[in-house]
């Protein structure tokens, strides 16, 4: 489901990303368009063209060919709306190459922008709000992974009047990790501003940061996008931060990885995005259409440009069912090269010794998995198909993933590993190995404990 962005402050009204088809989720009762009605919307979408579309000399390319294809009665075969608006709206964006311009066919919308206006609050209806509570407002998912790298899965960027408190609480959830991963790969976009509520947890607050200046055609005005001087809660200047983009990452969240990858504060992990950049508005074009038209673009202080067309390019470019994977290993070994003593390496490496054993487990034959069963102190460990299995005495049972032929980690255990000991072929204990190096010897069958 795919919202819109503004960009703060005056911006606010001023919206990217691609509006659903259907604001409330339900296909609405399609309308039969006559010649008129036709001749009308596409001489109000042309004038729109015209005199607002963020770049002029493609504004009146496109204005051109909607008025040749008009005249053509390319429209004329389509007297349901909803047919009409589609057709209008695959030659607009085709003839643009601008995926935020386009004509949406939604009565219901319709009728709330006339009642509400279309000042900011217009798009924020309450059904709208209730629909994205139910979804946490875009968090969809907070933990820790190991090594104490958070992560943080963000489905959209809704507006901090209603989403601010949980934004707030999953920046306080991670404000204690070591480094922190966030993922918009499933991210289609939002609000301005809680993009730069949450790219301003990055910085320090007593220097701010200029995003972007954006500058409006119909206004020719340019106006800037800061980091904020106060956010609630600890912030993260220093948290080493990497990103993860898909294909399908567009508008808000595209402009969350450019804001933190040209301000040198994120590395950016995955595909490149899908390439909308420029902030829309949004005109009424009928009791059933209404126009999607970008009128502002953005500038970056430092790339003079955006991300418009071409995405945003990954720092370190990998599919993005690989993303995750890469940005917790590049996290840790962050932290490992950063580390200020042999403890706090010893556990990096072990952290990423770990995950890539999980993500690449060793070959061990089936036989040797046999000879492993048994007990070892208060610990049983059993085969169960071809995995060995452990559990302390009336406690949960974990899967062993074999790191190499004779040492196994423990899943959801953290701490210690198991290595098999063997004298002339058999299986004789095990050592419990702890992440701080220690290690304890258990016999097989013995009563010594750990």
């Amino acid at each position: 489901m795919n919202h819109i962005i503004g960009y703060g402050n005056r911006l606010g009204m001023i919206l990217i990303g691609l509006l659903i088809f259907a604001v409330n989720g339900v296909a609405a009762e399609d309308h039969v368009m006559s010649t008129h009605e036709q001749k009308e919307i596409v001489n109000t979408v042309c004038n729109f063209l015209e005199n607002n579309y963020v770049f002029p000399d493609i504004g009146e390319k496109t204005r051109k060919n909607i008025l040749d294809n008009y005249e053509k009665g390319k429209y004329s075969k389509y007297s349901s709306a909803k047919e009409f608006a589609r057709e209008l709206s695959a030659d607009l964006e085709a003839t643009s190459n601008d995926k935020h311009l386009g004509v949406i066919y939604d009565p219901d919308w319709v009728a709330g922008l006339k009642e509400q206006g279309t000042e900011e609050d217009a798009y924020l209806t309450e059904e709208m709000v209730k629909e994205e509570r139910r979804t946490n407002f875009g968090f969809r998912a907070m933990k820790i992974l190991d090594g104490n790298i958070g992560y943080l899965d963000l489905r959209m960027f809704f507006h901090p009047k209603y989403a601010g408190e949980t934004a707030v609480a999953a920046m306080n959830f991670v404000s204690n990790c070591d480094a922190l991963i966030i993922d918009v790969r499933n991210n289609g976009g939002g609000w301005g501003y809680m993009v730069a509520f949450l790219c301003s947890y990055f910085f320090d607050n007593e220097e701010l940061v200029e995003f972007s200046s954006v500058y409006s055609r119909p206004e020719d005005k340019t106006y800037q996008s800061w980091s904020l001087p106060y956010v609630p809660g600890r912030t993260m200047p220093d948290m080493p931060l990497y990103i993860l983009t898909s294909k399908s990452t567009f508008s808000a969240a595209e402009e969350f990885c450019y804001n933190l990858k040209h301000a040198d504060r994120a590395t950016i992990i995955g595909e490149t995005t899908r390439g909308g950049a420029h902030p829309i508005d949004v005109k009424v074009l009928s009791d059933a259409l209404v126009l999607i038209m970008p009128e502002w673009r953005s500038i970056h202080p430092k790339t003079n440009t955006d991300w418009e067309g071409v995405g945003v390019q990954p720092d370190i470019e990998v599919a993005a069912e690989e993303a995750l994977y890469n940005a917790h290993v590049q996290a840790l070994e962050t932290l490992l090269a950063r580390a200020p003593g042999e403890e706090t390496r010893r556990q990096c490496q072990w952290y990423i010794d770990g995950i890539k054993a999980k993500r690449n487990p060793a070959s061990v034959d089936i036989s040797f998995l046999q000879s492993c069963a048994g007990r070892y102190g208060s610990y049983t460990i059993t085969l169960e198909g071809d995995m060995l299995h452990c559990q302390r005495g009336g406690r949960a049972k974990h899967s062993m993933i074999p790191m190499s032929d004779d040492l196994f980690l423990i899943e959801d255990v953290d701490d210690r590993r198991f290595q098999f000991m063997t004298e002339q072929g058999e299986v004789t204990g095990i050592t419990v190995i702890r992440d701080d190096g220690q290690g304890t010897v258990l016999s097989r069958e013995g009563s010594q404990g750990d």
